[in-house]
């Protein structure tokens, strides 16, 4: 995920892939703070591994995908030929952490639905694959993460971008730490998303919340505060992009 393409690493297929021809997609990149998606990307250019920042939704991004494979697989390729031996075709596997925008990625890159999309993890349920053309083909996979997540900012992070189910960690938690992070670096979208007084801004995140579900009516007969309701439409609009472009991993202290 282009917004934390730190805490999205997941270690275990470093080790397994380290000796694999592959590259790096940070997806989502419509969603991230482009100054800082522009410095993560001068510091993997310092990396040996090629890598591309996209959006799935970019087909300009998608398009740069499949010629850097091939140039990668060159050097094997020309070793069947000079054996007189016909190089296979150009076999590819996705794999990352779940809700990243893999299967969006590749229904983009086939042009049809070859894969299930959803705005929660864990949508794809096996392995598939797909024609891309007469001498592409790419295995979609489950998204993975790893067993046990100790970083408790990554996991935080990794829920808020939906990688991890809400019901995990929980909503109040998850909408006490975006709110914290949207009053920092985006108030102005808070003020004029929400319809706030410039006071509002001066609130703790949980009594701000509680404004916010006043103004979109998320009350309970009587007039209390649905506090549940409040929480989802407050993340709902953050990954639909409504709030502003967030990075949660910032290059001078996630490096």
């Amino acid at each position: 995920d282009a917004r934390i393409p730190v805490s999205s690493v997941n270690h275990d297929f470093e080790e397994l892939l380290h000796q694999k021809k592959r590259i790096l997609l940070f997806n989502k990149t419509g969603l991230a703070d482009v100054e800082i998606t522009r410095n993560w990307s001068e510091i993997f250019k310092k990396s040996d591994i090629p890598f591309l920042f996209i959006d799935a939704l970019n087909q300009r991004d998608l398009n740069k995908i499949l010629p850097i494979s091939r140039k990668l697989m060159q050097e094997k390729w020309s070793t069947f030929r000079r054996r007189g031996i016909r190089p296979p075709s150009l076999k590819l596997l996705i794999t990352g952490i779940p809700n990243v925008g893999k299967s969006s990625l590749i229904n983009r890159l086939s042009r049809r639905k070859a894969a299930e999309t959803g705005p929660t993890p864990g949508v794809t349920k096996h392995q598939d694959w797909i024609k891309l053309g007469k001498d592409v083909e790419l295995l979609d996979t489950p998204g993975i993460l790893w067993p046990k997540i100790e970083n408790r900012e990554a996991g935080l992070r990794l829920t808020i971008t939906g990688a991890i189910k809400d019901s995990i960690v929980g909503t109040s938690l998850l909408s006490d730490y975006l709110l914290g992070i949207l009053l920092q670096k985006e108030p102005e979208q808070l003020l004029r998303h929400y319809h706030l007084a410039q006071e509002d801004l001066d609130l703790l995140p949980g009594d701000l919340l509680e404004r916010i579900a006043k103004k979109r009516g998320c009350l309970k007969s009587g007039g209390a505060i649905d506090h549940p309701r409040a929480e989802s439409l407050l993340l709902r609009d953050f990954r639909a992009g409504k709030l502003g472009r967030l990075s949660f991993d910032q290059p001078e202290t996630d490096e």
